[in-house]
C-alpha cells in the first residue's frame, strides 16, 4: 500500500516501543529481534491507535454479514437487505466490486483505503473475484484472512517508510514480505475458529465479530514466539 504521506504515525509509548524494536530487528536479522518486533507491534496495535480499525471493522464486518445474508436468503434478497438492488442484474464480478467500492467508501480516506487494501489482498488470497464465490467461501476462512491482512497492511504502514530508509526498493519488499510470512503464519496457526455459521451476525452484528477476531489477533501478535532464523 505505501505510507500515505498525510498519514501522522502514532506517538503513544506503546508505538515508540514498536518503532525502537524495528530499528534493532534491521540491525541484526535475527530470530530473538523478529520476535520482538512482533510482539511490540501487537503491543502498539492493542493500545488503541491503530489506524483504521473502525473502517476495516465496519468494512470487513459488511462483507462477512453479506456473504452470511446470501446464504441465508439468497443473493437477490441479500442485495435488497444492504440498499442494492440496483446491482441485481449486475453481473457477479461487478456485483463484487460495487459492494467493495461500498463498504470502503471509495476509499475517499486513510482509513477506507487501508480497508480496502485489506479486503482486496483477503480475496485475492481466498481467489474470490465474483459474489458467487464469496456466497461459498468458508466464513471463519474469510474472517481470518481478511484479518491477517489488515494486521500485514498495519505493518505496512507504519513501518515501511522506516525499513526502506537506506535501502534499495527491493531489499525493502524482501524484508516486508519476511514479516507478512510470520505474522500470518502466527495468526493462521492461532486465530481460533468463530464457528459463524452457528451466529446470527444480525443480531450481534458482524462489526463486533470482526473486532474480536483482531483483538485476538493482536494478542497472538504479542505471544508471537517465532521460529526458525
Amino acid at each position: 500500500m505505501g505510507t500515505s504521506k498525510g498519514y501522522i504515525p502514532p506517538t503513544k509509548p506503546e508505538w515508540s516501543n514498536a518503532k525502537r524494536a524495528i530499528s534493532s530487528f534491521l540491525r541484526n536479522r535475527d530470530a530473538d529481534s523478529r520476535v520482538n518486533a512482533i510482539q511490540k507491534f501487537g503491543e502498539a496495535m492493542s493500545s488503541g491507535a491503530a489506524v483504521g480499525t473502525t473502517s476495516f471493522a465496519n468494512a470487513a464486518g459488511n462483507i462477512l454479514g453479506f456473504a452470511y445474508d446470501i446464504r441465508q436468503q439468497g443473493l437477490e434478497q441479500g442485495l435488497i437487505d444492504f440498499g442494492r438492488s440496483d446491482l441485481i442484474e449486475k453481473s457477479s464480478n461487478e456485483i463484487l466490486h460495487e459492494l467493495l467500492y461500498q463498504f470502503t467508501n471509495n476509499s475517499s480516506s486513510l482509513e477506507d483505503s487501508l480497508a480496502a487494501d485489506s479486503l482486496s489482498q483477503a480475496l485475492d488470497n481466498l481467489q474470490i473475484d465474483s459474489v458467487d464465490q464469496l456466497g461459498n467461501v468458508d466464513l471463519d476462512s474469510l474472517l481470518r484472512e481478511m484479518v491477517t491482512s489488515f494486521v500485514q497492511i498495519s505493518f505496512d504502514v507504519n513501518f515501511e517508510e522506516k525499513i526502506g530508509k537506506g535501502r534499495t526498493s527491493n531489499e525493502k519488499f524482501e524484508i516486508l514480505d519476511e514479516m507478512h510470512s510470520y505474522i500470518a503464519d502466527a495468526l493462521h496457526d492461532s486465530l481460533s475458529d468463530k464457528e459463524i455459521k452457528q451466529i446470527n451476525l444480525k443480531d450481534i452484528g458482524a462489526a463486533n465479530v470482526v473486532k474480536e477476531a483482531l483483538n485476538e489477533a493482536y494478542d497472538v501478535c504479542t505471544r508471537f514466539y517465532g521460529g526458525t532464523a
